[in-house]
C-alpha cells in the first residue's frame, strides 16, 4: 500500500526530513494522560489495545502468575465499565475483591521475582495497589462511574508497575548471530523534543503560544530488543537531532539528515506474536490470513516502528517512523492494512492525549531525541554517546535567529 512504499529504504531520497514500564510516579502521570475507560481492549476479536499505555501494560512479560490474574481482573472490570447500558457492578465488585485478596494475601509470592536491588520499590507498589483496591472496592459498592473509572486505570499503572520489577531481563535468549547487535533487555524511556516549522505553533499552552512539544515515548525492549536496543543506541550518538519530518497519509517519517548514518545499514525484521515466547525475525506475520496479532501491534495510534530495509525480511536501521491509526480507514477487525509487517518497538505515551502528535507534520523538526531512563539496560551500546548538553543543529540555528 501507499505507507509500503513510502516506508521502504528506496524513498529514503525524500527531503531531509513502569501497568507500562515506568518504576515511579512518572508512570501513573503517564498512563492517566489516556482516558482511562480506553485502558481496556477495544475488540475481543482482535485483542487490539486501544491506546499506547495499554498495549504496554499488556506487552509485559508473563513472570509471576498472581500478578497476570490480577490484571486479567482489572482488565475485565475496566472493558465492564464501558458497557452502555446497566453496569454489571456485582461481577465488576468480585473482580476487584478477588484482585485485592491476592495483592494482599500473596505478597511473598508477588515479590519473589524481584531482584535484591528493587524489592523496596516493589513493595512500595504493591501496598500502593492495595491501597487502591481498598478503596474501589467502596467505589464499587457505590456504584460512582467516574471515581471507578479513574481508580480501576490508577490500579491497572500500579500493577503493570510491578510487573516490570517482576521482569528484570529478557525471558529468552537473542539468536547467536544477531548476539554482537545493541540489545535492549527491558523499557526505556525517550524524549522528542519536536518544534513546528516557521511561521506555525502548537497552538496555546498554560496561556502562551508555543512552537515547541514534547513527545514521551516508551520502548520495549521485552518484545523487540534489537529494534529498541538499536533505536535507543541511535539516540544516545545523536543521530535524530536535527531530523526533518514527512508525513504521509498515516505516518510520520522520520529519515536522519544526511551524513549522519549510513541509510543503506539494515536489521532483521523483528516481530515477536502475541501468543509466542520470543520474536520471529525476517519473518512478517500473516495477520489477515492466520489470525496473529504482534505483541507490540502497529494499529495503536503514536506506534513506533522502524521502516522496511532495501531487502526483504529486513528493517532500516535509522529511519523510524510514528504511525497515525485512524480506524475508521482499518481493515478487518480494526487492524491496520500493514499490520505484522514492521518491527514495532514502542509507543508515544505522553503527546498524543494532549494534540501535539496530530499537529505534526512535514516541515517540522526532531530538535532533540534525549534517553530520559533506562540506558542502564543497553547491551553492546557504543561509547561515542553526544553529550547530554550537546546543541543539536535545528537548536542552534533557532538561537541564531
Amino acid at each position: 500500500g501507499a505507507l509500503a512504499a513510502l516506508l521502504s529504504l528506496e524513498p529514503l531520497a525524500v527531503a531531509s526530513p513502569r501497568a507500562l514500564g515506568f518504576a515511579s510516579a512518572a508512570g501513573l502521570a503517564s498512563a492517566l494522560a489516556a482516558p482511562p475507560a480506553e485502558a481496556a481492549l477495544s475488540n475481543p476479536n482482535t485483542r487490539l489495545p486501544r491506546n499506547g499505555v495499554a498495549a504496554l501494560r499488556r506487552a509485559v512479560p508473563a513472570i509471576n502468575e498472581d500478578a497476570g490474574v490480577v490484571q486479567s481482573k482489572l482488565e475485565e472490570a475496566a472493558y465492564l465499565l464501558r458497557i452502555p447500558q446497566r453496569k454489571p457492578w456485582g461481577t465488576m465488585g468480585d473482580n476487584v475483591k478477588s484482585s485485592l485478596a491476592v495483592v494482599r494475601d500473596r505478597k511473598d509470592r508477588l515479590l519473589e521475582p524481584v531482584p535484591a536491588s528493587a524489592a523496596a520499590a516493589a513493595e512500595e507498589t504493591r501496598a500502593e495497589l492495595e491501597q487502591l483496591l481498598l478503596e474501589l472496592t467502596d467505589i464499587a459498592g457505590a456504584q460512582d462511574v467516574e471515581r471507578f473509572d479513574r481508580g480501576v486505570a490508577m490500579a491497572l499503572d500500579a500493577t503493570s508497575r510491578l510487573r516490570v520489577y517482576q521482569a528484570p531481563g529478557l525471558p529468552f535468549d537473542v539468536p547467536r548471530k544477531y548476539d554482537a547487535l545493541p540489545r535492549l533487555t527491558g523499557r526505556a524511556v525517550i524524549d522528542l523534543t519536536v518544534r513546528k516549522a516557521p511561521g506555525q505553533s502548537f497552538g496555546f499552552v498554560n496561556g502562551d503560544e508555543t512552537n515547541t512539544a514534547t513527545l514521551r515515548v516508551v520502548v520495549d525492549g521485552y518484545n523487540a530488543p534489537i529494534t529498541a536496543g538499536n533505536f535507543v543506541e541511535n539516540v544516545r550518538r545523536g543521530v535524530y537531532n536535527g531530523t526533518g519530518l514527512k508525513k504521509s497519509e498515516t505516518a510520520l517519517l522520520a529519515p536522519p539528515p544526511p551524513g549522519k548514518v549510513d541509510p543503506s545499514a539494515s536489521l532483521p525484521l523483528e516481530v515477536k506474536p502475541l501468543d509466542d515466547y520470543e520474536p520471529r525475525y525476517r519473518s512478517p506475520l500473516n495477520v489477515m490470513g492466520a489470525e496473529e496479532l504482534p505483541t507490540l501491534p502497529l494499529s495503536v495510534n503514536g506506534s513506533l516502528a522502524m521502516a522496511r530495509g532495501a531487502e526483504d525480511g529486513a528493517s532500516s536501521a535509522s529511519q523510524f517512523f510514528i504511525y497515525q491509526f485512524d480506524k475508521r480507514s482499518a481493515g478487518l477487525g480494526g487492524l491496520a492494512f500493514e499490520e505484522g509487517e514492521f518491527s514495532v518497538f514502542g509507543y508515544v505515551v505522553q503527546g498524543e492525549e494532549e494534540g501535539f502528535l496530530s499537529q505534526l507534520g512535514t516541515g517540522d523538526t526532531i530538535v532533540r531525541a534525549k534517553v530520559v531512563s533506562g540506558v542502564e539496560k543497553l547491551v553492546n551500546g557504543g561509547k561515542d554517546a553526544e553529550p547530554d548538553d550537546a546543541e543539536a543543529p535545528a537548536e542552534a540555528e533557532a538561537a541564531r535567529e
